[in-house]
């Protein structure tokens, strides 16, 4: 049995239900609460994933802990249904994936949001500022685990920084100009296949939920390309898109669903 310990609205859990269900891995689904209860700090999930962070995979000798690691175990599970099999694609799919995860999600999605909504910055700087504190004291109480808590403050820090020292329409600015950069550098599609011919592939997956975030944002007119355009729409009538509740919008309902759901989840190391 597998375990996915992930947030239904979470990027990079959507990069892993996505990457799992298009190589038709089934899993046991453990949803945790990021936002209000914060699960992801808590001490059992802490010792389940050093990091804090969703999503996790679990199961008999198996403990993955970052969506990368979980897209490449699914592209391995998927054998010769994926594009990552067939050497000839693997450096150009690499690439692919790696310039994917250069791109700072979060710093796209909250720019975008503090553009339009400049009264919710205080709201970011105080929880931000919160769980700066909140990890500081529970490292003081647990000075084992003090490393990973420390960096995890330290990793927040540098969240706050870059919402505090710098005008949000430049940081956005500067977003865009990163995801139109990725989206520049990828390969052509050819009419009815994929990024790399006619077997989707790690950076199908990865692609379909940068996509998905855009399109949440209100940026999905950087997907300029009519070739990338077509894919876009195709990638969301596969089945695994509907399966892996690939957002493409922020579902009030569906979110605090979630978070009534995340209370049931065991955590155990």
């Amino acid at each position: 049995m597998l375990e996915l310990f992930h947030a239904a609205p979470s990027y990079y859990s959507m990069v892993a239900r996505l990457a799992l269900a298009e190589a038709d891995v089934s899993t046991v689904s453990r949803l945790l609460d990021i936002h209000i209860a914060k699960q992801q700090l808590s001490p059992a999930y802490r010792q389940l994933n050093p990091h804090m962070t969703v999503p996790t995979l679990r199961g008999p000798d198996l403990l993955l802990t970052d969506s990368s690691e979980i897209l490449a175990f699914a592209a391995r599970q998927a054998g010769d249904q994926w594009a990552d099999a067939d050497p000839a694609q693997q450096a150009g799919i690499a690439a692919a994936v790696q310039g994917h995860y250069r791109v700072s999600i979060e710093t796209l999605t909250f720019s975008k949001l503090l553009s339009s909504r400049p009264w919710f910055k205080a709201v970011v700087v105080k929880v931000l500022s919160g769980v700066i504190r909140s990890l500081e004291r529970q490292a003081r109480r647990c000075p084992e685990q003090a490393e990973p808590l420390l960096a995890k403050a330290a990793q927040n820090r540098e969240r706050l920084a870059v919402f505090t020292q710098a005008p949000i329409q430049q940081v956005l600015s500067e977003q865009r100009q990163q995801v139109a950069a990725y989206l520049a550098s990828l390969p052509p599609v050819v009419a009815g296949g994929w990024l790399f011919g006619r077997q989707v592939s790690s950076a199908d997956v990865v692609l379909a939920v940068l996509c998905a975030r855009l399109e949440m944002a209100g940026e999905l007119a950087l997907l300029s390309r009519p070739d990338l355009q077509g894919w876009w729409q195709r990638m969301q009538q596969r089945p695994a898109f509907a399966a892996a509740d690939v957002w493409t919008r922020f579902q009030r309902r569906r979110f605090f669903k979630a978070v009534l759901q995340a209370r049931h989840t065991p955590i155990t190391p």
